[in-house]
Parts: structure tokens; C-alpha cells; sequence
């Protein structure tokens, strides 16, 4: 690959993780690839093999101090962007969403109008982010993750391009060598991505106090939470003398998800990519505040195919919780009835149809 390419992302890791992704696939297949990043999406990016330029931009949401902040902010952003663009000069650009991406994105736009380089966007949700939006009449193409999105125009509709989220070449691994340690337990895995995770995990740590004794032997709880919630976990699972790991993130995310047998989450483009990957039943509790309710959606694509159960946020206490958790748990013809759904479901190799679509 002779492209030079530059990946613009930032914030959560929503939209930072995926970038990387691609971007070492494109280092590994021999291409010249740069990743711009705002320093809060900086701690996502540790596993990128290439360069990483900080521009920092902040969004717009707040008093007038604030909005005038942000005003100053993005115009260093869109001087520094053009500097860089300018020193670079990539025959390749793509945006990943994230009001970070909106000054290069601006930039390259021009460059673009300029015939000096093409321009790309990645939307990870059913429903495109603001950013992507607003720069949908510029770009090649968008790549998209769902077959189904919610605000894609019709006119824009030829520019539409699904090919997944880029996964992290490096750590998938064959499910059928997995091998588990302690067959007789079902490993539960619960994790809420990178947002919105606490309501979430205290619910389901009462579901599992009300389980009885039994249930305690046979299950081994795995719970990626965020550390200011550590004791609360251990202080209740110690009492009732239950298997359990508990991190604030794990690296080994795919290890993780294919020796569990359910799994708990949050329903963000990136949960349900890897949910889809790994082929396990879950239970799916949609962030409620997230932009333009884009998690319930994104969690309906699995539900209404029968693929994951949905229970909404305000539904979702220890009776409903416990009840449908206890099914799922009870009833293994249920979980197979789920796989054989999500085994319908076509698994995209994102890195490299983008990566064919780019050379």
C-alpha cells in the first residue's frame, strides 16, 4: 500500500479503540498510517504502532465561558490540523466520529475539494453521530457497522459501505481451541463499556445476593467496573463466598468474552460488535442518556433478531433483573437458541474490506 493515512479520533474508546485497530492493520500490511487523538482519548491508544498527534478540541454544551473556551480551542485545533496535514500530506483520511475529529475532518474536506487527498468517515451506531452527519455531503464513503441506519438519507444512501468495527487483529482467537478450567462453572462476564456502568453493575450484584446457595457454587463472575466501585463489589460478593475477578479494564477483552457462557452489558456499538464476534447470549441495558438514544437502537439490531434479550434501563430492577437473569441462567436450550441466532448474523472483517476500499 503506497497511501499515506491519517486516522482522526477521540473521546471514548468507542471511537478510539476501532481507529487503532485499523491503523496497525494498515502499519502491518505496509502502509504509512498517523493517528490524531484528543488527550482524553490518549489512554485507549497504548497498543498504536504508529505516530499519535494530540489535537485537542472541547464541545459546545455549557455557559458562555465555556462556549468561548471551546471557540478558542477549536481554532488552534484547525490551525494545528492544517499544519500537520500540510507536513503529512496523507492521500487518505477517515474520521471515527467524536467532536474531536471535526477539526481535521474540516481540514481534510478542503484538501479533499482540492483533489489532494480522499476523505472517509467510520460510524460505529445505528444512528450517525453528530460529526459524521454534518460532513456526510463531503466524504467517498462512510463505513458503516450496522446494515441498518436510522438518519442515512437516501441520497446519501450510494455512499454507504458496511464493513463492521476494525477489531484488534493482533488477540482474536479461535474459539474452538478455548479451553475452559472449571467446566462445571458458568462464567458470567459484566462490563458497561466506557459509559455509565455503575447503575448497572449494583443492580446485578443484588440479583446475584438473591440467587441461592447453589447457584453461588456453580458461577464465576467476571466484572470490569470502575475502581470508586471495587469495594462496594468485593465487600458483597466476599459475603456470600461467590467466584468472582473484578479490573477496571481488561487488555485480554477476547479471552475474556469467549470462555464466558452469558455476558452483561451496556449496548454500544463496541459491546455489541464483540457479542456478535464471539457468538454468547446476553443481556443488554442501553445506556439511557446516550446521544440521540443510540444504544437502545443499536441493542434492538440483536434483540429483534432474537439474538440478545433488551430490557430498558427503567425496567431493569431486581424482580424483572432477577427473573429474566434466572431463565437464562436455568434454561441451557434458551442460550443455545440464542447462539444459533447470532450464528445467522454475518461477521464483517472490517480491517480489511476498508482496507481494500482505501488502495
Amino acid at each position: 500500500m503506497n497511501n499515506r493515512v491519517i486516522l482522526f479520533s477521540g473521546g471514548t474508546g468507542g471511537h478510539v479503540i476501532p481507529a487503532v485497530n485499523l491503523g496497525n492493520f494498515i502499519i502491518q500490511n505496509g502502509g504509512e498510517c498517523y493517528l490524531f487523538l484528543d488527550s482524553r482519548g490518549l489512554k485507549y491508544a497504548n497498543q498504536y504502532k504508529g505516530k499519535i498527534f494530540i489535537i485537542n478540541s472541547y464541545h459546545f454544551t455549557g455557559n458562555i465561558f465555556f462556549k468561548i473556551k471551546s471557540s478558542i480551542y477549536l481554532l488552534l485545533a484547525l490551525f494545528r490540523s492544517f499544519y500537520l496535514l500540510i507536513k503529512i500530506r496523507p492521500s487518505i483520511c477517515i474520521g471515527f466520529g467524536s467532536y474531536a475529529s471535526f477539526a481535521p475532518l474540516l481540514i481534510s474536506s478542503l484538501f479533499k475539494f482540492l483533489k489532494i487527498c480522499k476523505v472517509y468517515v467510520h460510524e460505529q451506531n445505528s444512528i450517525i453521530g453528530k460529526v459524521n452527519l454534518f460532513f456526510l455531503p463531503f466524504v467517498d464513503n462512510i463505513f458503516l457497522n450496522f446494515d441498518n441506519i436510522v438518519n442515512l438519507k437516501n441520497k446519501y444512501s450510494i455512499k454507504g459501505y458496511q464493513v463492521g468495527i476494525p477489531r484488534d487483529q493482533f488477540n482474536i482467537i479461535n474459539k474452538k481451541t478455548i479451553k475452559h478450567k472449571n467446566k462445571k462453572k458458568l462464567t458470567i462476564f459484566v462490563y458497561g463499556g466506557s459509559q455509565g456502568s455503575i447503575n448497572l453493575i449494583k443492580i446485578f450484584i443484588e440479583i446475584i445476593k438473591k440467587l441461592d446457595l447453589n447457584y453461588h457454587k456453580n458461577l464465576h463472575l467476571i466484572i470490569q467496573a470502575p475502581e470508586s466501585q471495587f469495594y462496594f463489589i468485593q465487600n458483597n460478593l466476599d459475603k456470600i463466598r461467590i467466584s468472582y475477578k473484578i479490573k477496571i479494564f481488561y487488555k485480554d477483552i477476547n479471552k475474556i468474552l469467549n470462555k464466558s457462557d452469558i455476558i452483561i452489558g451496556r449496548s454500544g456499538a463496541g459491546t455489541i460488535d464483540d457479542i456478535i464476534n464471539c457468538k454468547k447470549p446476553s443481556i443488554l441495558i442501553p445506556f439511557p442518556y446516550s446521544l440521540d438514544n443510540h444504544q437502545i437502537v443499536n441493542a434492538r439490531y440483536l434483540s429483534d433478531k432474537k439474538a440478545a434479550i433488551l430490557i430498558n434501563e427503567e425496567n431493569f430492577d431486581l424482580i424483572s433483573g432477577y427473573k429474566i437473569f434466572k431463565e437464562l441462567l436455568d434454561d441451557e436450550n434458551y442460550r443455545l437458541s440464542i447462539i444459533k441466532n447470532l450464528n445467522q448474523i454475518k461477521n464483517l472483517n472490517a480491517n480489511q474490506l476498508i482496507f481494500n476500499k482505501i488502495s
